[in-house]
């Protein structure tokens, strides 16, 4: 499945999220755009295998994990250049570097860590980009630690650091709505301190506004920590109650489904409810 578009048409997470519940494995060209000085020299790209980020670099010479193994003085460049010619080219460049034992378990977490969350995250500061995936690209061996990650555990730290929401303006929950977990027990993400103080809180009679009055925080900021734990499929939005003065009329006439502009929080509503229907023997 080729894809290509801009994030104004598409936001980074909804592709993310695309590309990993899909099981998609290829590449993810993305180059950023900044509108106002018409041009641009940010590229990334975004390996995946089955839904589940592999490597990220911002150039296609195959030596980006290499200089950032020197960078970290884990390795001079002399002793990575002699192993990185070693490496089989089937086998991930970091797995074979700690069965060589020159790298510790630990040092490729870390290396992971830099290498991809740090780069995606600078994905979510872009005004704009334009995206291409590719699923006949080859994995890049000599740029994979051996270790991968789901989209949503780099999305969510994403979504932290976004300053310019305009694109997703007319995505957040409503103030008036509430919030119900999807999950039993604790989050199967990892979770920051603000998004654990509206977690606790979540309760199909208690409104996203109270829950910021509550925590002294503005509701803005408590719309987009809503946001951040539907989007990771923690939580769903659960629309305000129909007002007294409201028909409550759960079906709507053909007429008025013709003339009534339904919410984006109705379809994620929607699509939740088809992922909870059991799948049929």
């Amino acid at each position: 499945m080729s894809l290509n578009g801009y994030f104004s048409d598409l936001s980074l997470p909804e592709l993310c999220q695309l590309l990993q519940d899909g099981k998609k494995t290829g590449l993810l060209s993305i180059q950023g755009l900044d509108h106002a000085a018409q041009v641009s020299e940010q590229y990334y790209f975004i390996w995946l295998h089955r839904g589940r980020i592999v490597a990220v670099t911002k150039r296609l010479d195959s030596r980006c994990l290499a200089n950032l193994i020197i960078k970290r003085r884990y390795l001079n460049s002399t002793m990575t250049g002699r192993l990185f010619r070693r490496c089989p080219p089937d086998e991930p460049l970091g797995r074979f570097l700690r069965a060589q034992g020159v790298l510790t378990t630990k040092q490729l977490e870390i290396l992971f860590a830099t290498q991809v969350m740090g780069q995606v995250c600078e994905l979510f500061r872009l005004p704009d980009g334009y995206f291409a995936f590719d699923p006949s690209a080859p994995l890049p061996k000599s740029e994979m630690t051996g270790l991968s990650v789901v989209a949503t555990e780099v999305i969510l730290p994403g979504l932290r650091v976004l300053k310019n929401w305009s694109a997703f303006a007319d995505q957040l929950p409503e103030a008036q709505s509430a919030l119900v977990s999807l999950v039993r027990g604790q989050p199967h993400v990892r979770i920051n301190q603000a998004e654990w103080a509206v977690w606790r809180l979540i309760d199909e009679n208690i409104t996203l506004g109270e829950i910021a009055t509550r925590l002294d925080l503005a509701v803005e900021d408590v719309q987009r920590i809503a946001f951040r734990l539907i989007f990771v499929g923690l939580a769903q939005e659960i629309p305000a109650m129909v007002s007294e003065g409201e028909v409550a009329d759960p079906l709507l006439t053909r007429e008025a489904m013709q003339t009534q502009e339904l919410s984006p929080s109705f379809f994620r509503n929607l699509i939740g409810l088809f992922r909870q229907v059991p799948k049929s023997s």
